[in-house]
């Protein structure tokens, strides 16, 4: 992991989320996990070989990049009660054998698997004190509706998770553009302006308008298609000419074509106010 302030380590090189580790004087705060199990082990070594004791891990959303390796360490998550209910909502089979195809070996490391969901959980915002240092984690819906950052206060430092895709392709599968754009309204509101995405490089405030061009260049492509009488069938098959604006995360080559077709369908149902976006029910509680 690498050094980005005086107590906080991060990742962002691995196939899945970025996440990482702050340094506390009671013990390691772990922000969201590798995707695979490979890479999860070679985190708890980095933990074991601190020599500090893990108190918690925070999680920032409700895909499973994010939580995967929650099972692989035996202490309290924390996260958004939504996240909570849709991992207990996962169909665990499933995931795991998409997750077994990550690589050699990682189906034998996912025998035995049980996921750890969160078992303190928030609405709006919390805060979490641990050792000299304060975690505040707030909800910012947008990439989902259960997302959150968590800033590290004395730190300086805010993982926004997956409200910044920076300089890699942006997943709107599931995203609301309009809340999406309230939450990196918040961000920029925050004082902190160092930004751990939820992948792609570490970045600062600047990187806001970029993210928000994108995501908007998206609505009016697909708004653009529903205009002219496209059905979502065909958005989904033709809508393509985002693919090369900018590369796939970490170990993701080749899927770009099926993220296109993921945000095609979300965007057609966000512009149709059809499916996950009919009558306001995006944001609805759990």
């Amino acid at each position: 992991m690498k050094q980005l302030t005086k107590n906080v380590f991060v990742e962002t090189e691995q196939r899945g989320s970025n996440h990482g580790l702050v340094a506390t004087s009671d013990g390691l705060v772990l922000i969201d996990g590798p995707h695979k199990p490979s890479d999860t082990l070679r985190l708890k070594a980095e933990v074991e070989r601190r020599g500090q004791p893990l108190r918690y891990i925070l999680n920032t959303e409700p895909h499973g990049d994010h939580w995967t390796s929650n099972a692989y360490f035996d202490v309290p998550v924390v996260a958004h009660q939504g996240v909570r209910q849709r991992i207990l909502e996962t169909n665990m089979p499933e995931m795991l054998a998409r997750v077994a195809t990550f690589g050699p070996g990682e189906d034998k490391l996912l025998e035995g698997y049980k996921a750890n969901a969160p078992v303190i959980t928030f609405d709006r915002e919390m805060t979490l004190h641990v050792g000299d240092h304060t975690f505040r984690l707030v909800s910012m819906p947008g990439h989902t509706p259960y997302q959150a950052a968590v800033i590290v206060e004395e730190e300086g430092v805010v993982f926004t998770s997956d409200n910044i895709f920076c300089k890699c392709q942006t997943w709107i599968q599931e995203g609301d553009p309009d809340r999406w754009f309230e939450a990196l309204d918040l961000l920029r509101r925050l004082r902190q302006d160092t930004f751990v995405p939820g992948h792609g490089p570490v970045c600062d405030k600047r990187y806001l308008d970029e993210q928000r061009a994108y995501i908007q260049e998206w609505v009016e492509y697909v708004r653009g298609a529903v205009g002219k009488g496209m059905s979502k069938d065909d958005a989904v098959r033709n809508l393509t000419a985002m693919t090369a604006r900018y590369p796939m995360d970490v170990e993701q080559d080749g899927m770009a074509p099926r993220v296109m077709q993921m945000n095609a369908a979300n965007l057609y149902d966000y512009v149709t106010r059809a499916g996950i976006h009919a009558g306001g029910a995006w944001g609805a509680e759990p």
